[in-house]
């Protein structure tokens, strides 16, 4: 089915939900044949094959995560912490297997950004804001603080 110029119109005339869901799953099998996901596909399955690269990388995963966690409660990640987790990801990088999977995983992010900035140009669904021409300055706790207060709703 060719889309004509007015997609809005194309939308409500000629697809419905379940072509869409066929589409989709189109686009995951191309998604399944790119050079970005074969070669992360390789480089999982040559993680699953050496046990220490395996080890390394779960836990420079959990400190990682552990972090983010920490940062998203409210406590500040302090400068050794930051530090630590940096030194752990150079070390990450000697290991070859751990370095291929990291440039795997980055490429294949790449290819998924892309595909989706091609998805919202074309149903033309624009960011909300631009974060280039946002330059206001907070403070990490500031926004904290206003995150964790409580938000209206209508009709409470």
């Amino acid at each position: 089915m060719e889309m004509p110029e007015d997609k809005s119109r194309w939308y409500r005339e000629g697809v419905d939900n379940v072509d869409i869901k066929v589409r989709a799953k189109q686009l995951a099998d191309a998604i399944v044949e790119t050079p970005e996901y074969q070669r992360l596909k390789q480089a999982r399955a040559e993680i699953e094959q050496h046990h220490a690269a395996k080890v390394m990388l779960r836990d420079f995963q959990k400190k990682q995560l552990d972090l983010q966690k920490q940062h998203l409660e409210g406590t500040p990640v302090t400068e050794s912490q930051a530090e630590e987790l940096s030194k752990l990801y150079e070390i990450l990088n000697i290991n070859p297997y751990i370095r291929e999977l990291l440039q795997a995983e980055l490429a294949f992010q790449k290819l998924m950004m892309d595909i989706q900035e091609i998805l919202s140009d074309a149903i033309d669904l624009e960011p909300l804001y631009e974060l280039e021409d946002e330059e206001v300055e907070t403070k990490p706790e500031d926004a904290i603080q206003k995150a964790t207060k409580k938000l209206w709703v209508p009709g409470n």
